[in-house]
């Protein structure tokens, strides 16, 4: 009887499994949130990402220094959320029951390079290939002026390099083994030096090779297959402390804050100007400014109706490489008798000085003057045409919050929801409004002359309320263009609103480098050893081809892509996020 009631009671007993951390997994933060920072853990091989709570996170870094956790089935219902976690970690292979071998369900999965890695191998003269990286552990944002990536270049192996050609997204991580030299008849599992390159090419510095069970994903720059998530830091935030006073607002920034046009506009705030400052085939063969000109003479500014002069304002001048293209296309005018005076107001002392050097080379006479936009005044100046071209996100918003009795609104923004009947309709109890873009549209309503014109291009939306963005050494807003729309309207302006891409005609179905500033760090350590590199700015599959075409086919260069330019993984801003109210002063 005794030994009856054993045997029932050894079968009650809870199975309980012993789990591991998958050695392909990585732990990874953000910081670019000064209220707070994310935690998450992803998979180096397949790409997925999961967010665990606090007490999971815990369980991770104990597991990563090689200890075990145990489970039964009744654990995951006890412990609630957090078993849930749990539960979701052991069916994504994060955590592996002891014995089972993390590669082993991973054989028939396809195998690419990830697009979002800027790695690159080329063959080196004497047949071997040569990795080029950076580092895949962490991105830093607001870099300091000369803080950029180490890239760093290291040999591969013959077998190593086999792994990463062979990495289309066509095979699957047997058939890549199987292909190799002197594998026929070996198990894959057991091949020591095949792992050993695996381990290689997914460690979490180099993260060269994804696997997917989704090949068509390949194409998608956002998609897991293609993601390297990495840590997420701020250099030099510039909220930080400077000089004695605590706080910095956006005007000290422009005051203060830039060092080198260069730099700024490289590393830290690429505009759609400045990656399009060059001739690109997707705005017809011309830059930015050129562009720009077009589309604000043909049919969009009414003004031009033969007048000896046209005075233009440029607010907010950035190198002056728009000034510079804008000038150049308007001679065009000039040669039919209508004189150009161009103007350029700035805030920031070494923003003036370079567009100073870059114009000093044209004819046309620039006058300068360093004052605040949403403020400023020029005295009896009046102009035909004000452009503020990427400038108004640096303005200052002011918060609006639904007043204690739910009738009314309260807070510094408040006045102007009042003032321009902006629409409420849908508004959550607290929101932004772009206080110094509407201060600004005022003050160039007195400095247009009656048929005048204002145009204005940011990234924002026409319904969405301002948006902070993070990972600019400076606070920018987004712009709620609905808002500035009626805001214009309400002081009297004729208002057209339009993409930026309608204005331009960008063709965003041409191919262009993909990748951020990175991807050309790299591919110019390479291109800089046969005499020739990339500037930073959107890079056209043709003028790739043009100017290093056959260095990169000599060389077997590999890593480098090409995808259209709507697929929004190229360097710089998306065009596809900026809009462009068009205002006119009626005569």
């Amino acid at each position: 009887m005794a030994s009856t009631c054993t045997k029932l009671a050894a079968r009650r007993k809870p199975i309980v499994t012993f789990y591991r951390i998958n050695p392909y997994i990585s732990l990874v933060e953000s910081s670019l949130f000064p209220e707070f920072t994310q935690y998450a853990v992803f998979h180096r091989l397949t790409g997925t990402l999961f967010e665990p709570g606090h007490s999971v996170r815990v369980l991770l870094h104990a597991l990563i220094a090689e200890h075990r956790a145990s489970f039964n089935k009744a654990d995951f219902s006890n412990l609630a959320q957090v078993g849930a976690e749990i539960d979701e970690l052991i069916y994504h292979d994060f955590l592996l029951a002891e014995g089972r071998d993390p590669l082993d369900s991973l054989l028939e999965l396809y195998v690419a390079r990830p697009l979002q890695n800027p790695a690159l191998i080329y063959c080196m003269e004497n047949g071997e290939w040569s990795l080029v990286r950076t580092s895949m552990e962490q991105t830093v944002y607001s870099r300091k002026r000369d803080e950029l990536p180490a890239v760093i270049e290291e040999p591969l192996t013959p077998l190593t390099a086999n792994i990463i050609l062979q990495a289309d997204g066509t095979k699957t991580l047997k058939e890549i083994f199987s292909a190799l030299p002197g594998t026929e008849g070996l198990d894959i599992l057991k091949h020591s030096e095949f792992r050993a390159a695996v381990d290689f090419l997914t460690s979490q510095k180099r993260q060269l090779i994804k696997l997917t069970s989704q090949p068509e994903a390949l194409s998608d720059p956002f998609s897991a297959v293609n993601i390297v998530p990495r840590n997420l830091y701020h250099s030099n935030r510039w909220n930080e402390p400077l000089s004695p006073e605590p706080d910095k607002t956006i005007i000290d920034f422009h005051l203060e804050g830039i060092e080198d046009a260069g730099w700024e506009f490289d590393l830290i705030e690429p505009t759609v100007n400045h990656c399009f400052r060059f001739p690109h085939d997707a705005l017809g063969g011309l830059d930015y400014g050129s562009r720009f000109c077009i589309s604000a003479f043909k049919a969009k500014v009414p003004m031009l109706d033969h007048s000896s002069e046209l005075k233009v304002l440029e607010v907010g001048g950035g190198t002056g490489t728009f000034a510079r293209s804008f000038i150049e296309q308007a001679k065009s005018l000039e040669e039919s008798g209508t004189q150009i005076k161009y103007h350029i107001l700035d805030l920031s002392p070494a923003l003036i000085e370079n567009q100073r050097k870059l114009l000093s080379s044209l004819a046309t006479e620039i006058q300068h003057f360093q004052q605040d936009a949403t403020q400023f005044d020029l005295s009896n100046l009046m102009f035909d045409l004000i452009i503020s071209n990427e400038v108004i996100a640096d303005f200052p918003v002011a918060p609006v919050k639904r007043s204690r009795n739910g009738r009314g609104w309260e807070g510094d923004g408040a006045q102007f929801v009042k003032r321009y009947d902006l629409s409420v309709t849908g508004a959550p109890d607290s929101f932004l409004v772009n206080a110094g873009a509407f201060q600004f549209l005022e003050r160039a309503w007195k400095h247009l002359k009656p048929g005048g014109t204002l145009i204005v291009s940011e990234y924002g939306a026409e319904q969405h309320y301002p948006a902070r963005s993070f990972h600019l050494n400076h606070d920018e807003y987004t712009i709620h263009f609905g808002h500035l729309k009626a805001c214009a309207t309400k002081i009297g302006f004729q208002c057209k609103l339009e993409t930026l891409k309608s204005f331009l005609e960008l063709d965003d179905d041409v191919l262009v480098l993909s990748g951020r500033e990175e991807h050309i760090l790299c591919l110019n350590h390479v291109l800089k050893k046969h005499g020739t590199t990339f500037p930073f700015a959107v890079i056209s599959k043709s003028d790739f081809d043009k100017q290093c075409g056959k260095v990169a086919e000599e060389i077997r260069l590999t890593g480098h892509s090409f995808s259209p330019l709507n697929t929004k993984y190229h360097f710089g801003p998306n065009p596809e996020d900026f809009l462009v109210l068009i205002m006119n002063k009626p005569r």
